[in-house]
């Protein structure tokens, strides 16, 4: 973006220079929602529960597997933890999806492509909300993968997660 735009020398030095001091602001020790993710699915995995965190957006799914990733497998080293977008084909994000069942501790990080159409209820036992859709329907769509016929444990998990601090968290919190 920066090389395509008609920008002095001086600004795209300025962008670039911001652009690295955005990268040093991610991560957990930076990022209160992305810290509370991790203590929700640390406390989930702990008690046996295998959570699938549902994003609206494919670059927050990436980053928290990015991020998250390492820090679980410290605690959980045979986790297997799983990023699906819909940057996958349809029959690669169900083939992914069934391989996971066969760990006994696993996380799905996704966005809504898995949450239409897609029974994670064999192999999921838990929904944390990552971003808040606008629309109360794609909560239940989202919760609904999991917590549906054919669900064998007796207690599902459902979180929704909002930044305290976060004005559009609010307002969309409003809303639903």
């Amino acid at each position: 973006v920066i090389e395509r735009n008609d920008w002095s020398k001086h600004q795209r030095e300025e962008m670039r220079g911001l652009a690295r001091d955005l990268e040093q602001l991610g991560g957990i020790q930076h990022d209160q929602k992305l810290a509370a993710a991790e203590l929700i699915i640390d406390d989930w995995l702990t008690n046996g529960f295998n959570p699938v965190v549902f994003c609206r957006y494919i670059a927050t799914a990436n980053y928290i597997g990015a991020q998250l990733a390492p820090i679980l497998r410290k605690k959980f080293p045979k986790a297997d933890i799983q990023v699906i977008t819909s940057e996958l084909p349809d029959e690669l994000r169900k083939q992914r999806i069934e391989e996971m069942g066969r760990s006994p501790l696993r996380v799905l990080i996704a966005t809504d492509c898995l949450s239409e159409g897609i029974n994670l209820q064999e192999q999921f036992t838990g929904v944390l909300h990552y971003d808040l859709p606008w629309n109360p329907n794609r909560l239940e769509q989202r919760e609904g993968r999991v917590d549906r016929f054919g669900q064998v444990a007796p207690t599902v998990k459902a979180c929704l997660l909002y930044g305290g601090d976060n004005p559009i968290d609010g307002i969309v919190l409003d809303v639903l």
